[in-house]
């Protein structure tokens, strides 16, 4: 089988999605620039953290990379996320972006963020252009917020969950809100309390509860047992909430070859065991090796996590 090698600056996919299927990333922040530091994160510690909106890459750049590629590569999709390798809401050309990215897309179109600007109204606005917006709602309280997600100075949790609520209850779309607990840190019962409180508030249509599976940045951020996840959900439903667990989920698909610029995109992302690329490519693990060892040995991070392996390009 011959390893391809076709580049692509903004778009990454199609991967496996545990919240959406699978899906076509469009990254439209540079790596790492976010409003927080999370301790969980699996791409990595944050490398610049701010809170003000900005032009990053010339939008005009991303979008006709998009009219390019996605012709060839809707048959294989269930979804156009919009991310990035920090937070997707501080570029400045959002709205732009998503208007322009619907105008092609026969699919729905998602944004993934952590809420943190949900406070500014031009944000809520732009969000609105989006088929599914999916938040995070990881802690209620200052202390367990700076412990879990390390936040920028000027973030108030309390804020950003209001503006959660808000946005919820003007959004025509789909909402789909994440929480993702760290042992020992907002997976208490007091926090899950308080954070149900909030989720109770807003107009949504599933909660997906998660934890660590990949990585993290900080060695600090632990799995959540299978029981504690579980004992998590039951409470929230016991509150009338819709959840699921979402687990270490990985869609399998066909039709996406395993291409050298594809695998490298891949897991620069997100890290990746060598069974996860297998599914998502639909071949052998022994063809994912030799891919790998294809790769720049310098650059290629292997990471063990939970007794599996976990393969990281660094930037």
């Amino acid at each position: 089988m011959r390893i391809y090698t076709d580049r692509y600056n903004y778009l990454f996919g199609p991967v496996p999605s545990r919240r959406l299927g699978r899906s076509l990333g469009v990254d439209i922040i540079p790596l790492k620039i976010c409003t927080l530091n999370c301790i969980y994160c699996e791409v990595g510690k944050t490398t610049s953290c701010i809170t003000d909106r900005r032009n990053f890459d010339d939008p005009d750049d991303i979008i006709a990379e998009f009219k390019e590629k996605y012709p060839k590569l809707k048959d294989k999709l269930d979804i156009v996320t919009v991310t990035g390798a920090g937070e997707p809401t501080l570029n400045l050309n959002l709205g732009y972006i998503l208007g322009e990215i619907k105008k092609v897309s026969e699919h729905p179109v998602a944004v993934l963020t952590n809420s943190t600007l949900f406070t500014d109204e031009n944000v809520r606005k732009e969000l609105s252009f989006a088929d599914v917006v999916v938040p995070s709602i990881d802690a209620a309280t200052p202390e367990v917020y700076k412990q879990v997600c390390a936040p920028h100075r000027n973030l108030d949790i309390v804020a950003i969950n209001e503006a959660v609520v808000k946005f919820s209850n003007e959004f025509s779309g789909k909402l789909m809100i994440e929480v993702l607990l760290c042992e020992g840190l907002n997976d208490n019962m007091d926090e899950l309390k308080k954070i149900a409180g909030v989720i109770k508030r807003c107009r949504y249509d599933l909660v997906q509860l998660n934890t660590v599976h990949r990585p993290p940045a900080f060695s600090r951020a632990k799995t959540v047992p299978e029981k504690t996840l579980l004992d998590a959900a039951l409470y929230f439903k016991s509150e009338g909430i819709r959840v699921e667990n979402v687990g270490n989920y990985i869609h399998e698909f066909e039709g996406c070859e395993l291409t050298q610029a594809q695998l490298e995109r891949l897991i620069s992302m997100r890290p990746c065991s060598l069974d996860d690329i297998s599914q998502v490519f639909g071949v052998s693990k022994e063809y994912v090796k030799s891919v790998l060892d294809s790769l720049d040995r310098r650059s290629l991070k292997i990471t063990p996590h939970n007794g599996v392996d976990f393969f990281f390009i660094k930037k």
